[in-house]
């Protein structure tokens, strides 16, 4: 593997900074995006730190996220960033994904731990007028919207009704208003959340964001296809410091990522496909009429 020397040379820079004990290197499974890896360093046949390679631009955002968000126990400390952010070293947490749907226990019970324990702690951040993703940024919030439901339609072509995106398209208006500006993990998927003991442990994998507290909130819910209630959802924005908007918007916003995890599930070919799309017959009978 080409990787491989640069690798070994990274381990043996960050021992002799102290930054590490003796490990040994053992990759992980999964591979992430292009240009993305991250490697599972051992002490003792035990997993100790996530090495994690990127792109500069990702690595400096996400080490931004975790500057502004220290207290948070739910997003790992970074031991250290490389000076041209190359990497970045944070500590192994243990755990299983929010893929094992038995492992993550209830919705009930985590969603409104994320609220409390790193939602709750987001500060405005207006600097600047990006929106959306930070290395793919939008010069509103609305046309961020856009962009995800425009893919949405493209990859659930035949296999949802037409008219539901229409009836979908018809909340872009209301939904542009946002209020104020945050800087956001954005990257609330199933598979970037850690558990233990059926409790949340830790939120890995940002893909910091600039835009309402309420995405990363809706975009939790609507990461695992079980427990997609109205009652869910409004007990953990109850426990929101950051209640911008009333049930009626909170629904609308609902309407429109569920429909778009739906389409994130059809791109990715997921077997929570068929789960979504259930839930989906409920939350249609809320759409606005076309």
């Amino acid at each position: 593997m080409t990787l491989a020397p640069r690798i070994y040379a990274t381990i043996q820079h960050l021992f002799m900074k102290g930054i590490i004990e003796t490990v040994e290197l053992r990759e992980k499974p999964e591979q992430g995006e292009e240009g993305k890896r991250t490697y599972l360093l051992t002490a003792d046949g035990k997993p100790k730190y996530a090495l994690r390679m990127d792109t500069p631009e990702n690595v400096a955002m996400t080490e931004q996220l975790h500057k502004a968000y220290p207290d948070s126990a739910l997003l790992p400390k970074i031991l250290y960033a490389d000076p041209v952010k190359g990497y970045l070293v944070q500590p192994y947490v243990a755990g299983t994904t929010g893929h094992d749907a038995e492992g993550r226990g209830s919705k009930k019970v985590w969603l409104p731990l994320l609220v409390t324990e790193l939602l709750n702690r987001y500060e405005a951040d207006e600097a600047g007028g990006k929106w959306g993703r930070l290395t793919e940024p939008c010069s509103s919030w609305s046309e961020f919207n856009e962009r995800e439901l425009s893919k949405a339609r493209e990859n659930l072509n035949g296999l949802q009704p037409a008219e539901d995106c229409e009836r979908v398209a018809l909340l872009l208006e209301p939904l542009a208003n946002t209020g104020s500006k945050f800087l956001l993990h954005g990257n609330m998927d199933a598979s970037s959340f850690v558990f233990q003991n059926k409790e949340l442990a830790g939120v890995l994998e940002s893909k910091p964001t600039a835009g309402p507290v309420l995405y990363d909130l809706v975009q939790a819910f609507c990461s695992t296809p079980d427990d997609l209630s109205l009652e869910v959802l409004f007990e953990a924005y109850s426990l929101l410091d950051e209640k911008a908007v009333d049930q009626e918007r909170l629904v609308q916003e609902a309407l429109l990522r569920v429909y778009c995890r739906m389409g994130q599930c059809a791109a990715e070919n997921r077997n929570e496909l068929n789960e979504y799309a259930a839930a989906w017959q409920f939350w249609r009978m809320l759409l606005p009429e076309a």
